[in-house]
């Protein structure tokens, strides 16, 4: 089954905690990351991102990340990462 996961606001280390319970409970399913309410992205809930997106090619799920604002895509490559590289396993 397809599920998607819709954060808001900040995504700092504030909201690692429950980002990470958010996908976690998600983890069999493939998976959607809609970023269109996201204002920032920090580091801890990027590896969030990243772990979630290993753990789906390793069980032969999808995983991708639409609606990211220019924002959060800057914030994302300031880290050496896109939504690419995450769902295509370049991580």
């Amino acid at each position: 089954m397809a599920e998607t996961v819709t954060p808001e606001g900040r995504l700092d280390v504030t909201a690692v905690k429950g980002f990470h319970a958010q996908m976690l409970a998600r983890a069999q399913d493939d998976l959607t990351l809609d970023l269109g309410k996201v204002t920032q992205m920090g580091a801890l809930c990027l590896q969030v991102c990243i772990a979630a997106a290993r753990h789906a090619r390793v069980e032969n799920r999808n995983f991708r990340i639409i609606n990211a604002s220019d924002a959060v895509l800057g914030q994302i490559s300031a880290m050496g990462f896109s939504p690419e590289t995450l769902a295509e396993g370049a991580v």
